[in-house]
């Protein structure tokens, strides 16, 4: 069997490929020819043929028109692969917040000594929206905290969360959580999934980090909601129509520009592995894993991409 990789790709990463697939097996850019599996990273890849199996580089898939894809095609996402480096991500921007990092090194670097109280994670509560990689990742990490975990998820469970929910049953979490992660795929279920009514639910001095996608959370809505909370703070690596930025430069607003997945060597090169063994599993014979159900997907054109 044989793979098209449509794209520039650096040697290191087509090693990778090698190493997993064999040099034989694939086609690499610029050349073209038949493949019975494509792996791509945008919506912009050759649909002249219909391949077997699709494979994303990225762990999301909203960026990607799978109308166009026809049904009788795999398509698999690269779930997983960047759950390291966004979990380090989600508790760098709550440490940077809760220990006012950033405050301190503006006044200090200006001359001024002013130390002010922090806050301690130990003892709260940490309620993950999306228990997959990301969120049991961010779970092992505030449990070294001494955190309490409650979450939400669909199937995968495991002795760091103290209590599961179902999606219907979120309101359980909002109402107890000192610190809410959004890292649950963008889907029709998900799409505008916090609201006016959610922030309602949600203690006054919440802190919500969203490294999943921005449009899960209603941006008015959110917008109003830190505007009357002054002690409540969002987080996010992701924003409404980035790389704009507009409604960002709230005090208690704190955006990075859509790179928790990482863009080092060492994350791209996990997360090609990944990519490149999901690929050989098919080409075995076995189910490939992260298979996308494409009666919950979601497209929107995006300007910039993430993973």
């Amino acid at each position: 069997m044989k793979l098209l990789v449509p794209f520039e790709l650096e040697e290191k990463y087509k090693e990778i490929g090698r190493e997993i697939i064999g040099e034989n097996n694939i086609i690499w850019f610029p050349e073209k020819g038949n493949a019975d599996a494509i792996l791509i990273r945008s919506n912009d890849f050759p649909r002249d043929r219909e391949y077997k199996m699709v494979q994303t580089v990225s762990a999301g898939t909203d960026h990607i028109d799978l109308a166009s894809i026809p049904e009788s095609t795999l398509v698999a996402s690269n779930a997983g692969a960047y759950s390291l480096s966004v979990a380090e991500h989600a508790f760098a921007l709550i440490l940077e917040r809760t220990k006012d990092i950033s405050g301190f090194r503006r006044e200090t670097k200006g001359g001024v000594f002013n130390p002010k109280p922090t806050r301690l994670l130990y003892g709260k509560t940490l309620g993950i929206i999306g228990y997959g990689g990301i969120g049991a990742r961010a779970a092992a990490i505030a449990k070294s905290f001494n955190m309490r975990v409650i979450s939400v998820g669909r199937g995968h469970r495991d002795r760091n969360s103290d209590e599961f929910f179902g999606l219907e049953d979120l309101d359980k979490l909002l109402v107890q959580s000192d610190y809410i992660l959004i890292s649950i795929p963008l889907t029709k279920r998900t799409f505008g999934l916090i609201g006016k009514r959610e922030f309602l639910l949600v203690k006054r001095n919440c802190t919500i980090v969203n490294v999943a996608r921005a449009e899960i959370v209603k941006r008015e809505d959110l917008l109003d909601f830190v505007d009357r909370n002054k002690e409540a703070s969002y987080l996010a690596d992701v924003w409404w129509g980035e790389p704009n930025l507009d409604g960002a430069d709230r005090e208690n607003v704190v955006v990075t520009p859509h790179i928790a997945g990482g863009l080092s060597g060492e994350v791209m090169e996990f997360a090609y592995r990944s990519a490149f063994e999901n690929i050989k599993r098919f080409f075995d014979g076995k189910r490939p894993l992260n298979l996308v159900r494409r009666d919950e997907g979601v497209y929107l054109e995006r300007q910039r991409l993430g993973v």
